[in-house]
């Protein structure tokens, strides 16, 4: 049995009976919990065979927050959740050649023009267990922003990253660049 229940008021509360089948088709993967439920709640707990998994709910209300879902090295979908400042920039290439338009035309033209957004994300401040998390998420090879529902593929821009202590860094935040797996323009 899989309980999930939120306090203190208890507005998630709810159980899901834990197949006996060996089907892999019918076995529970993954448990999604919509936190917007709780709207007053500050914690839900997740009990299965005995260990309780908990949640706390973080009310963000300066920046929207960023959920990137990723393949972990247990081949499991893992998300992280970005709290603080994301800015989106665009990055754009092209080649151009010169013709003998006449007047009044452009006489150097612009030709095979692709562009790319990136994002530069805030993780906002978490504690030095997550650095596991972000060395997968970098690690990984199918990496996808959460937007509104949907899942959109990026891929991480970010090639390196400095482990942060509480001891040396006091306040760990990681800044990560993003870029979506796919051009602007699609000429394929």
């Amino acid at each position: 049995m899989i309980t999930v229940k939120s306090y203190p008021l208890n507005q998630i509360d709810y159980s899901l009976a834990v197949p006996t089948s060996t089907n892999s088709n019918e076995l529970i993967k993954y448990l999604w919990v919509d936190v917007s439920e709780a709207t007053t709640d500050e914690v839900i707990e997740i009990v299965y065979n005995g260990v309780t998994t908990t949640l706390l709910v973080t009310d963000e209300c300066r920046y929207t927050p960023l959920d990137i879902a990723f393949v972990n090295k247990e081949g499991a979908i893992q998300i992280q959740t970005m709290f603080k400042a994301s800015k989106e920039s665009i990055t754009i290439t092209s080649k151009e050649f010169e013709s003998s338009a006449p007047i009044g035309t452009h006489q150097v033209k612009r030709f095979n023009v692709q562009s790319k957004t990136k994002f530069n994300i805030n993780s906002g401040f978490v504690t030095e267990d997550k650095n596991e998390s972000f060395k997968q998420l970098l690690l990984s090879e199918r990496v996808w922003l959460i937007i509104d529902g949907d899942t959109i593929p990026v891929n991480i821009a970010t090639k390196s990253l400095e482990y942060k202590t509480r001891q040396n860094d006091r306040l760990i935040n990681y800044n990560l660049e993003i870029e979506y797996a796919f051009n602007d323009i699609n000429n394929v």
